[in-house]
């Protein structure tokens, strides 16, 4: 620990106090007050007259309603510096593809998301048959815009149906005899 030029002290334990005193959780742990309420916090498990805090270990979460609401803030703000829409303008013109984008915004930490063990479309996002989507994952409802942003980018290097059979073409092997 250290003094500040402030006059209070600097350290672990008053960095905790001042997040959970925002709102915010530290080091993926529920505030006392949360903890003590089952807000977003699985219950210990108990053993005689011992509490052991699972859910902290193995499923430990940042996410609480003042982090949904930042991220949805955040979310919808978008790419708002003027300095780098104008950027963007000059790259769509000379490039033909945008320099900034919005901000990331993390997917984690649906309301009432419960249980560790999830599928495999919670973690990677892909359930093409919805067999998962709203039964064991449930899909955080602060949008996407790091995805909306590139609706109609084409990635470099991708290439046309036309163009493909050309590639393809070219790596063949001329036929014994030919």
């Amino acid at each position: 620990m250290r003094r500040s030029a402030l006059g209070f002290w600097i350290g672990e334990k008053g960095f905790e106090k001042s997040q959970w005193a925002q709102g915010y959780r530290y080091r993926m742990r529920a505030s006392p007050e949360e903890f003590k309420n089952g807000i977003d916090c699985p219950a210990p498990l108990q053993i005689g007259p011992i509490k052991w805090k699972v859910g902290e270990c193995f499923g430990g979460s940042g996410n609480n309603d003042k982090l949904r609401q930042l991220k949805k803030e955040l979310a919808q703000a978008g790419l708002d510096d003027p300095k780098k829409l104008a950027e963007n303008e000059y790259w769509l013109k000379r490039y033909g593809r945008k320099r900034w984008y919005p901000k990331y915004i993390n997917q984690s930490g649906a309301k009432n998301q419960q249980g560790l063990l999830r599928g495999l479309a919670a973690w990677s996002g892909y359930d093409p048959l919805n067999e998962e989507r709203g039964k064991t994952w449930i899909e955080a409802d602060y949008g996407k815009p790091l995805v909306e942003g590139k609706k109609d980018y084409r990635l470099p290097g991708l290439l046309t149906k036309e163009q493909m059979q050309i590639e393809l073409d070219s790596g063949k092997l001329p036929k014994p005899g030919a």
